[in-house]
């Protein structure tokens, strides 16, 4: 269970519309209503029945919204005791990622951060070495790949679905993917997910150019220089780029933290507001949900 998806339940349960519930909460209405369907499916329960236009508890609900409320009100207290520990929302904030996420998507909505928490700085370290939060090389850590460290914190942000690109003059002649050029990653990285993807289901297709990083890999498809399987939210903001396959999960993105910092007020608004970047993009990470002719089985 998501305790996030705790102030949606009672939301909906006070307002009665999703409309009313995304206005209070800042997001839209179809962030609340796959929150509330995730929040179902992990309680195994029916929460409400829609009447009218409205959403009405059920009778499961009912039995446990008090002590719903009660939670809330601890949380909120629990809150309160932390940020008097520690209320000064300023300092240094050293995160971590790999290149394509910081370069693709991080760096362009840290406008927003910094406008709503202009006193706190950001340290970007662009590694894919695994830094070690226990030494604290690093406050957070998002990587693509589930963390294994028991002593860390993590936390399942986003699914990351792919798909293969091409620029739409080098598609336009009706081929089949197979027959396009490809870029492909370079050999010391054929083990990588999407790799494996391809040798899978594409494994005797053409390349001329190899690269060891995925933002090299979006530049040279954009350039016409072959198709390639690209991440959904790195590749569909590329007017150039069309999508040739329907959108698959490859990846899933994971945030580490270490404990003792999981508290501090600064950290704490970071990853909030991360959260809240991620809800608002899901389109863009889930991708093309059309099928094109002749696409490819989604891999499991």
């Amino acid at each position: 269970m998501n305790w996030n998806d705790l102030k949606y339940l009672l939301a909906l349960s006070r307002l009665g519309t999703l409309s009313a519930v995304a206005k209070e909460t800042g997001v839209d209405m179809t962030t609340v209503s796959r929150r509330l369907k995730a929040l179902e499916s992990a309680l195994g329960a029916q929460l409400f029945q829609r009447i009218d236009n409205r959403y009405l508890p059920t009778d499961a609900l009912q039995q446990v919204l008090m002590r719903a409320e009660q939670v809330e009100l601890e949380i909120g207290r629990l809150q309160s005791d932390l940020l008097g520990q520690d209320e000064d929302l300023s300092g240094r904030v050293r995160i971590t990622s790999v290149h394509t996420f910081i370069n693709s998507y991080l760096l362009q909505r840290l406008p927003d951060f910094y406008e709503r928490y202009p006193d706190i700085e950001l340290e970007i370290i662009a590694d894919s070495s695994q830094l070690d939060l226990g030494r604290h090389e690093a406050d957070l850590a998002l990587r693509m790949g589930r963390p294994d460290q028991s002593s860390i914190v993590t936390r399942r942000m986003t699914e990351l679905n792919y798909a293969v690109y091409g620029h739409k003059t080098l598609v336009e002649h009706s081929q089949k993917i197979a027959d396009l050029p490809w870029v492909l990653f370079e050999d010391r990285y054929h083990n990588l997910p999407e790799a494996l993807w391809q040798q899978q289901y594409y494994p005797d297709v053409h390349a001329k150019l190899f690269c060891n990083v995925g933002p090299a890999m979006l530049t040279a498809a954009s350039n016409g220089l072959g198709v390639a399987c690209l991440p959904c939210y790195m590749a569909e903001p590329v007017s150039e780029l069309v999508a040739l396959t329907k959108a698959f999960p490859l990846r899933a993105l994971w945030l580490l933290m270490h404990p003792e910092k999981r508290n501090l007020a600064r950290i704490r608004v970071f990853v909030d507001w991360l959260e809240q970047q991620l809800d608002s993009d899901i389109l863009l990470f889930q991708g093309p949900h059309v099928v094109p002719e002749n696409p490819p089985q989604n891999s499991a």
